[in-house]
């Protein structure tokens, strides 16, 4: 009799031991200045209580969470409702994600030591004036947004206008110069004249009537708001609403004092969240933090419409979708919605200055939409086809082959070519699709709602799309008179767009790399560019030329601002942060920098298309798709670092233990953001004496040929005492 023993029902496995991966180096963090030396004084690092707590990213820890789980039984999951806190999740954490992930860590990850949030924080500054209002007005904030008939009615007060702010007066460095004999050229540009809104038919409004730019005193324009209510919303895209206890009383409360009162916001983004805070030691969080189902990448503010009752905000996410909020009444409208006309994320959101109702985004897949804030997007029945830009940029961009053939019948000389440039990478243009059926809403011939209805694109947005072919775009900024759209790339090249011809007219080629950022001057003169070759490149749209490289980064540059206040010197000052983790400040100004030596006449340039022809439609394209790929830019090769004048900085520090992503320059400081959300806010120096500072600047004038060989002129000439 044989015994049967049973085999085992588990099966003990010895697992291999795992290979030991050897850990990250941290790198040490250096000793960070709290103070900054530049020749007009010391910036002080002011502490965070000055402005609303932006946040971090940082993932929480175990006691946190328990200690968050024990006091949170529960929290407001939905805009519209509330739901019970599961095991192992916080207040504001997504279901399915992270564990002990909340809604500003979520996506963070943790690079030497410190937490990164997936999306670099974007900020936005303003400043709003509030008019003062007498001890007797008792009209509330909310009143004043609901009450038809006291919306109607003129605040009264001592003075409505804001004063108007001195300009901030520094010491020009060795760059810099007076501009007496350029001193018309330093004028800023006069100011479009006020710009008339064309609103759709379909839109709705709430009766508010405002001033659409600050030229206009008075209009007839009912400008629309927003529909749906941020608290009240079933949507899933929208959250959680946190907004600030009594947040309508307090706005209401400014310029009560009867003297009016001049307050300072800031908009961001972090995580999968969104904020309004403001500059005020009282104010410790922010005034509103909404929290989404997508994750933030991008803003832009209206500063035309912009005022204590009205406060436009386009943002975009990772999903496509753009997101239009006004704070102040706590609603918003949807474009794109779930990626309906362009699924790639959103780069970047920008206003038109000359049709501020406009505003265009340009996406991951380097396509340009322009959307009318004020429209609605089409049927959702438009996925079943091609979306017809898609259709019509791929029919009309010609290959090689079209190319090699039209350039032989048109007769280009081989010369034309640039050295070192490939044919397909510069000859090109900018490939328009419009929307011509924008306006058969508003068309007399259409009577009735059957035709309005036949065609989707009727009214719908978007207006407009746009597109450089085989080109990445990184970044783009409108100049500030809106006569230039500058497109930064992947491939090292500054585009220039006329905005009115809309027509791509300038390339500049850049030494190597991608540009990551843009920054304008104040009077549209000039456009700084910064990118991967550490440089930043300083161009004159108006005379398509290079004006000078700046020298001082030893990484990538990551953001670049303009000072918005200039001194009597007519100088320029700009800031600029990057990789490294500095901060450095820039002087020039027109009159001390010389014209290259590699600056020629404009028909010396490689001229893409002397005669400017542009391609004729086939016939199967709509009447509505109008033969707008141009090939007029010039381009403009790279020219040697010995025939460009270069700058260097007037003060450079390492003032962060991280990536430095952006930098700002407002009315009382400057502000700096890392890649890990620290934003720091460096106090400007107390402003010098005017008068005494423009009798300085005659005597610096009068010894100019006193000065020394290199150029550097005696500071101490002209320091306020």
């Amino acid at each position: 009799m044989e015994l049967y023993i049973p085999p085992p029902t588990t099966f003990f496995r010895v697992l291999p031991p795992k290979p030991v991966v050897p850990a990250v180096p941290i790198v040490p963090i250096p000793d960070l200045p709290d103070k900054l030396h530049a020749p007009e004084g010391t910036y002080k690092l002011n502490p965070p209580e000055g402005f609303s707590n932006i946040g971090s990213p940082a993932h929480p820890t175990a006691a946190e969470l328990a200690r968050q789980q024990q006091s949170t039984s529960t929290f407001l999951a939905g805009a519209s409702g509330f739901m019970v806190a599961g095991p192992g999740m916080m207040p504001g954490q997504m279901p399915g994600g992270p564990p002990a992930s909340t809604a500003m860590s979520y996506g963070s990850s943790i690079v030497n030591g410190q937490a990164q949030p997936p999306q670099p924080v974007k900020m936005t500054f303003v400043n709003i004036w509030y008019p003062p209002k007498q001890p007797n007005d008792q009209r509330s904030f909310g009143g004043l947004l609901g009450n038809k008939q006291q919306q109607n009615t003129p605040l009264v007060g001592v003075d409505s206008q804001p004063p108007k702010e001195e300009n901030y007066q520094y010491e020009p460095s060795l760059y810099s110069d007076d501009g007496e004999g350029n001193e018309n050229a330093s004028q800023p540009s006069s100011e479009p004249p006020p710009l008339e809104m064309n609103i759709p038919g379909n839109s709705t409004s709430t009766g508010k009537r405002i001033p659409f730019t600050k030229n206009q005193q008075s209009t007839n324009n009912v400008i629309p708001r927003p529909k749906n209510n941020l608290r009240s919303s079933s949507s899933t895209f929208v959250t959680r609403v946190q907004m600030q206890e009594n947040l309508l009383k307090n706005l209401g409360e400014k310029g009560r004092s009867g003297v009016g009162e001049m307050a300072r916001y800031g908009f961001w983004n972090l995580g999968r969240t969104f904020a309004w805070g403001e500059e005020n030691p009282k104010t410790k969080e922010p005034l509103t933090r909404i929290t989404f189902s997508q994750v933030p990448t991008c803003h832009a503010v209206n500063m035309h419409t912009l005022g204590p009752d009205r406060m436009d905000v386009v943002i975009g996410f990772t999903s496509g979708d753009l997101l239009w909020v006004d704070f102040t009444i706590g609603k918003y409208s949807r474009l794109n919605k779930g990626g309906l006309l362009n699924n790639t994320a959103v780069v970047g959101v920008h206003f038109d200055p000359r049709q501020p109702h406009h505003f265009v985004a340009h996406f991951a897949d380097s396509t340009i939409l322009r959307f009318h804030l004020f429209a609605d997007d089409p049927p959702t029945s438009i996925m079943a086809f091609v979306l017809p830009w898609t259709k019509y940029f791929d029919s009309v961009a010609p290959t090689s082959s079209e190319k090699e053939k039209e350039r032989k019948n048109s007769g280009s000389l081989p010369d034309a070519t640039p050295i070192g440039a490939v044919d397909n990478e510069w000859e090109e243009g900018l490939i328009k699709w419009k929307n011509e059926e924008w306006n058969l809403l508003n068309n007399p011939n259409v009577n009735t709602k059957k035709d309005k209805d036949v065609n989707p694109w009727a009214g719908k947005n978007p207006i407009a799309a746009y597109k450089i072919e085989k080109v990445k775009i990184s970044a783009m900024a409108y100049s500030p008179d809106g006569r230039f759209l500058a497109i930064a790339a992947e491939d090292g090249n500054l585009r220039m767009v006329d905005v009115a011809e809309e027509q791509l007219t300038d390339t500049f080629a850049g030494y190597f790399g991608s540009l990551n950022c843009i920054a304008w001057s104040p009077d549209s003169r000039f456009v700084a560019v910064g990118g991967q070759d550490d440089l930043i490149t300083i161009f004159s749209a108006r005379e398509s030329r290079i004006v000078a490289r700046c020298q001082g980064h030893s990484a990538f540059v990551m953001s670049i601002a303009f000072d918005q206040s200039r001194g009597e010197a007519r100088a320029y000052r700009f800031a600029s942060v990057g990789e490294d983790a500095k901060l450095i400040l820039w002087d020039f100004s027109a009159a001390a920098l010389h014209r290259p030596r590699h600056h020629h006449p404009t028909s010396s340039h490689h001229r893409l298309g002397a005669g400017g022809s542009s391609l004729s439609l086939s016939a199967q394209h709509s009447k509505s798709h109008l033969p707008l790929y141009v090939k007029s830019s010039i381009f403009h090769p790279a020219p040697p670092r010995s025939e460009v004048a270069l700058l260097q900085p007037v003060m450079a520090r390492v003032v962060e233990g991280n990536l430095l992503t952006g930098v700002h320059m407002t009315q009382t400081s400057i502000v700096t953001v890392s890649r890990a959300a620290q934003v720091k806010f460096w106090t400007r120096p107390p402003r010098t004496n005017t008068h005494h500072h423009g009798h300085n600047t005659k005597q610096r004038t009068a010894s100019k040929g006193a000065t020394s060989s290199n150029g550097r002129r005696d500071r101490e000439m002209s320091t306020p005492a």
